[in-house]
This record gives structure tokens, sequence and C-alpha cells, in this order.
């Protein structure tokens, strides 16, 4: 029986961003409370754990845990709050941060001259997982500072912006649930912030414009809005949501919320979104996100990727226990050390299973399993991007494939195929988008033969040729699996040049025999060079394909 298969949609294409900032207002009677009696300041009480007792108040914002307000000119909330919740997850890791720019990423998420990417204008509204491609891929954020002169009205264009300027790297995201209070609020003192978004309306607006309640009766028109949260107040009074509405919250409590209207209320820019808001942190918004973990991105640091945007969708595979998404990369830059696999997937608390796939002789990822090197096992304790320390491989120069395998057999142990809970084997892709409303693209992958595969039945397929195949799409996808690699950089020798003097010659047949006989020692490099068929040993079998290469016959 054919397998079934889905590619399931990670965000509502209505949900885009984009709002025109409020005009200012004076300052109110009202104040956001210092009084943090509930909270330590000690960070010995913000534990990673599940078991943390969560206190009836937080501010991330006052612990420090944020830049200055910033100030949205067109329609890129999305980009100014994507920025701060990778700006407080810094300065919640205790590094320096100032403020960085949401230019950047604007004019990152514009149209590419060859007419791939984001399809939209730097004045356009975004996505709330438009800054995650950005972040993930490391392509930003940058310091105002060190990005000096920039004028996003001048005509530049994301063909012309640097990328190279990040300094720090995103490497697992969570995606939260709007239900689990309790997780998002640990987020918040985990990670400093939260991304969130919601429906604005003036009406639903207190008259001091510090406080934000839209009633499950209300019917009016509004717009997409996104905002950082950074604490929340379960005392915060009903009384203070007096909007033109009319209408008040059952119960106290509220999310303190970082606008990007600039300094506009007495809060210097904050506000009070009720818990009981009708749209905050709704499906629409997809993904409710935070960032668990980010590191430093130095010279003996290498991303590689063969996707920028992120994931805009998930494949699942209908009726497997299990699947092998597979990209391939070329290791053959001196960054052969490999530090972490990072991974999409919205599977959560599937097991998964991180591998090493050599080439077989028809330059793709060998189909057989026995020669794929597991590197790394355990489960996705979240949906988002999941980051596998894989402690320091070693890979063989050259070209090679990293496959992720998530298994939900035990997953679905004692579920029918019918219930809700019921999962497949599914890993986040970069596809192409479209407009539900006017089915004009939003945006335009790019993506190659090559770059990614899936097995399972234990047929070895390209991506595009499963997209092809499957569901008769000509654009298909990329795998979201993304290799952080280390080394020193230098320029590398080729695949097969045992004897580092940059070319492969019959000198470097011999040098194998003899490395063979135990005459000479190989230092890690030369034994990466040496291993030309790529199963991971040195044998005969290596000095004879340096030998067929030379001779022209493969």
């Amino acid at each position: 029986m054919r397998k079934g298969f889905f590619a399931k949609a990670i965000v509502s294409l209505s949900a885009s961003f984009g709002i025109v900032a409020l005009s200012a207002f004076g300052a109110g009677a009202v104040v956001i409370d210092d009084d943090m009696s509930n909270v330590s300041a000690d960070e010995s009480m913000v534990s990673t754990t599940s078991e943390i007792s969560l206190p009836s108040k937080y501010s991330s914002r006052d612990l420090g845990y944020v830049t200055e307000i910033k100030q949205q000119k067109y329609n890129e909330c999305w980009a100014v709050s994507g920025i701060s919740v990778f700006e407080s997850k810094l300065l919640k890791e205790g590094f320096s941060v100032k403020n960085m720019s949401f230019d950047h990423v604007n004019i990152w998420a514009t149209r590419h001259s060859s007419g791939k990417g984001w399809q939209r204008s730097y004045k356009d509204g975004g996505y709330s997982y438009t800054v995650l491609g950005y972040l993930t891929s490391w392509q930003g954020g940058v310091e105002t500072e060190t990005l000096g002169d920039f004028d996003i009205t001048s005509g530049i264009t994301s063909d012309d912006i640097d990328t190279g300027l990040a300094k720090y790297g995103t490497t697992s995201v969570e995606y939260l649930n709007k239900n689990d209070t309790d997780a998002i609020k640990r987020a918040i003192m985990e990670n400093g912030g939260v991304y969130a978004g919601y429906a604005t309306s003036a009406s639903c607006l207190s008259t001091d414009r510090i406080s934000y309640f839209m009633p499950e009766s209300y019917s009016g028109s509004s717009i997409n809005h996104g905002v950082e949260i950074v604490g929340w107040d379960n005392n915060y009074a009903r009384s203070n949501f007096n909007g033109s509405v009319g209408e008040k919250p059952k119960k106290p409590g509220a999310w303190l919320a970082r606008n990007s209207y600039g300094n506009n209320n007495s809060l210097g820019g904050y506000f009070w979104i009720s818990y009981e808001d009708k749209y905050i942190f709704d499906s629409r918004y997809h993904p409710l996100y935070t960032i668990n973990s980010v590191q430093e991105i130095d010279e003996n640091t290498r991303l590689e990727q063969n996707e920028i945007y992120g994931a805009t969708f998930d494949i699942e595979i209908e009726d497997c226990n299990e699947v092998a998404y597979i990209n391939r990369f070329d290791f053959s830059n001196g960054y052969n050390t490999l530090d972490k696999v990072i991974f999409e997937t919205e599977c959560k608390n599937a097991e998964y299973t991180i591998f090493y796939v050599p080439d077989d002789y028809s330059a793709k990822p060998v189909a057989n399993k026995s020669k794929w090197t597991k590197l790394y096992s355990g489960t996705a304790e979240y949906a988002g991007y999941i980051c596998a320390d894989i402690s320091d491989y070693l890979l063989p120069l050259g070209y090679g494939s990293i496959a992720v395998v998530i298994n939900t057999e035990q997953l679905n142990s004692g579920l029918d195929k019918t219930d809700e809970e019921y999962k497949n084997p599914s890993l986040g892709t970069c596809e192409w988008v479209t407009n539900g409303d006017t089915g004009e693209y939003v945006l335009l992958n790019d993506s190659h033969y090559g770059d990614s595969y899936i097995l399972y039945d234990d047929n070895m397929r390209d991506l595009l040729d499963w997209y092809k195949q499957e569901k008769n799409d000509d654009l298909g996808g990329t795998l979201v699996i993304k290799a952080v690699t280390t080394g020193n950089g230098a320029e590398v020798t080729l695949l097969g040049d045992v004897t580092l003097d940059g070319q492969v010659n019959i000198s470097d047949a011999t040098e194998i025999q003899k490395y063979l006989t135990g005459s000479v020692e190989f230092s890690e490099v030369r034994k990466l060079n040496a291993d030309v068929n790529g199963d991971g040993n040195i044998s005969i079998a290596d000095a004879t394909a340096i030998q067929k290469k030379i001779a022209g016959i493969e």
C-alpha cells in the first residue's frame, strides 16, 4: 500500500504582522509596580526545571534583560519584537548587548534580485517565523553600532546587506502552547522573553494606553501585531482595563508586553495585556516561541546549511513509524569537527537519532544504514528547533550528509491512528508559501537537487523528486537540518591529497600503502583525506580509488 503524506503548515497566512505606530501618549497616573517582593533577582531562583515555583509577578524589564525600547517606522513590529526576544536571551546569558538593528532583518526579508526569498518590500508586514529563519540561519542580529550607516530607504535590497556581521547564533527555539501558561512563564524567567501575537484595536486600549483587553465578544476591526512578553502580574487589577469597548476581564492578571511604538506612555513603551485577551498567544500567530539557547560565533565556527529562511512547513509521512530526513553538505572547507546538529520538528516527544552518512558511488547519500555512523540519540522535548550536542565528531573531508531519523513508535504506543494524539514522523522544510486569500507567493524558496533526501520503506529519494512524485510540486522545499562545525578555517586540500601538497597523484596512493604497512603515521587531517571512499576506514580500497581517479576510470 502506498504511503500517505502531507505537509502541515506551521503558520496561518492570515496572521501577517503590520501596523502603523500609534502616536505618543502623555504620562498617566499608573506606572509599573517596582515592588518585586515576590521575585528574587538571585539567578538561583531562575531554574530550568519544571518544578520551579512560579512567583505571582515577574519582570525581565526590572531585572535588566531588555535593551532600550524601540520604535517601528513601517509595518515591522514582527522584526522589532523578534529581535527584542533575541536581545533578552543574550542579556539573560550574560552577553553584552546594547541595541540590535531591526532594519537589518527587515531588508534581509525582502525579495532577492533572483526573485527568490520573501516577496515583500521593507514597508510591508511580515510573519512571526520570518525572524526565526533570520536568527537560526545566523544571518543576524546585528548591533546598530556594528552595522554603521544603514538607510533602509536608500534602495538597498537583500542582495546588498552584510550577513556576516552576526556575533551570536541561535541554536534552539521552543514553540510554546497558549494553554500552558506555566510553561510560558517559565520560558520568560529562563530566557528573558517570548514572542507573541495578538489582535490590536484602539477600542480595547485603556485611556492611558497602558492596559489592553479584547473580550471574546469583540467583533470589530483589528490589526495583527507582534510583541515581546517579558513578565506578568497575577494580581493586575480588572479596573485598569477601561477601553471604550466597555467590557472588563472576569479575573485579575495580565502579561507585561514590550511594544514597538517607542516611549509612548507612562510605562516607557510597555503595556499590560489581560490573561483573558481574545487573541493573545492564539494559534493564528503560531509559532509562539522562546529562544532556548545561543552561542558566540567566531572565526573557528561555521554553520553548514542548505536554506536560510527556516521552517515554513513540517513534512509528515503517514503510516510510517520511522523516517530518515537527510541534508548533504560539502565538508571540504577546513571546518571538519562536527559540534552540533540543529533541526526543526513539531513532533514533540518523538525519539530521534542523528547519523553521519557517507556518499555512495553515485555521489548521493548511501541508503544502506549499516554504513551510517550513529552520532547522537534523544527525545524531542519540545516542538521547535532542536539542538543536539555531537561532542566533536571528526568529519571526513568532502561531501557527506547528516541524517535525522524521527521515530514515533514509542510515542504512539497504545494509540489508534484516528487518535488526536497520534503523530507521524515529521521534520521542518523551507517550502514556498502563498497567501491563502490571493494565491500570491509570500515566500519563494531556493531549493536545489542534491541538497535534501528522504528515506522510508527502504527507498531513498531526492526531496525534490519526492515533491514531484508525491505532490506534483515543481518548487519543492529544503529540509531544515543544519550542522555547526569548527576548525582552523585554513584552506583545505583535496580529498585524496594524503601528502598535503595540493594535488592528488600516485604519491598519495603510495602513502596510503605505507600507512597500511605501518611504515608511516598520519595526522588527523591526513586520515580524513585518505578515506577516499568515505566508509570511515583507511584501506587498500582507498589507494585503489585514487589510482582509478588518476586513470580517469571514475
